[in-house]
């Protein structure tokens, strides 16, 4: 798991470049990302264990900023007070409190993609490694690694992100061009296919698997009232934005009609797209929308479909594989 963030931070950079050089086509300059020079923020967060604290000052000797949450409660109110750079969550004698805060970071847009360290307090993790990633966790560190080992691999996920994030901001500087989707800030239609031509060319070249999803909204027939009264229309912005902060910095979102959104995911392979775009799908399944007065809120269901590049594979074909897998999620 630590070589595929160190796989996914140069993809990011490269993906830069590529966007680069797809907005110079159109004439539009994308600036190179301006990264904070302040010490990165890292939130620990469990009861007050003599390895975990040892852990802390560890961190701290790194040159990090370390803010100590005693309890989930102490944890989220800290999270949505500050920005942080990494968290660490002490695994204690049950996990549940690490795995609530790790569940609650999972369902809220701006802390998706802050990078979480499990730090086990016994030799058994209580369940599998796999499942423990799935849940959000980036690296996991039992009893017998060092603290000083433990605080550098969540220093250097620290720094990873606070990357990423100088990645987003130089991207969101465009958000408003025409080129553009001018209600989402999204990549536009066309805008979407050029880029998605150059990243099929350099899959190739890198020898990459490259994925794109396509999501779209449901056709249920309770919708159509809401899209008379263009309320779902009024919701897209949000759900657009929703998109937007859940990708990754790598990946590229766009809104090719109304209700249908693409996604361009490089080095990644069909069955990790498709974890990719249903996990969006749920967090924005989660979200209530107004229905204007007097009316319940709704929510936004997604259909999913994904599509692998192949030898055979244009970057239009390839996105018309994706949209003839939609399903329901």
């Amino acid at each position: 798991m630590r070589l595929e963030q160190m796989t996914r931070a140069a993809v990011a950079e490269e993906e830069f470049v590529l966007r680069q050089a797809t907005f110079g086509q159109h004439g539009v300059p994308l600036a190179a990302p301006d990264m904070e020079a302040a010490p990165l923020n890292i939130l620990t967060a469990g009861a007050a264990d003599r390895r975990f604290l040892a852990l802390s000052n560890a961190l701290v000797e790194l040159g990090a900023e370390v803010v100590a949450a005693p309890t989930p409660y102490t944890a989220f109110d800290y999270l949505h007070e500050r920005a942080f750079d990494g968290a660490v969550l002490w695994g204690d004698r049950s996990h549940a409190p690490a795995l609530a805060i790790a569940a609650g970071m999972r369902r809220n847009t701006r802390l998706y993609h802050i990078p979480l360290t499990l730090y086990l307090r016994d030799e058994e993790a209580g369940e599998a490694l796999g499942d423990l990633y799935r849940r959000g966790f980036a690296d996991v560190a039992d009893p017998t690694t060092p603290e000083e080992d433990a605080a550098a691999r969540v220093v250097a996920l620290a720094h990873n992100h606070r990357r990423q994030q100088g990645l987003r901001r130089a991207l969101d500087a465009v958000r408003g061009s025409d080129l553009m989707d001018a209600a989402t800030g999204l990549f536009s239609r066309d805008l979407f296919a050029s880029h998605l031509s150059r990243l099929v060319e350099g899959a190739r070249i890198r020898s990459r698997p490259l994925s794109v999803g396509v999501l779209r909204v449901a056709g249920r027939d309770t919708l159509e009232a809401l899209r008379a009264g263009g309320w779902l229309e009024k919701a897209m912005p949000q759900v657009g934005a929703m998109v937007s902060r859940l990708v990754r910095v790598e990946d590229t979102a766009a809104r090719l009609s109304s209700e249908t959104f693409a996604l361009a995911l490089p080095a990644t392979d069909e069955a990790s797209a498709r974890v990719t775009a249903e996990r969006i799908a749920a967090v924005i399944a989660c979200t209530a929308f107004d229905a204007g007065k007097d009316r319940s809120p709704f929510v936004v269901e997604l259909e999913v479909g994904v599509a692998q590049l192949t030898a055979d594979d244009t970057a239009v074909t390839l996105l018309e594989r994706a949209a003839a897998g939609l399903t329901r999620p």
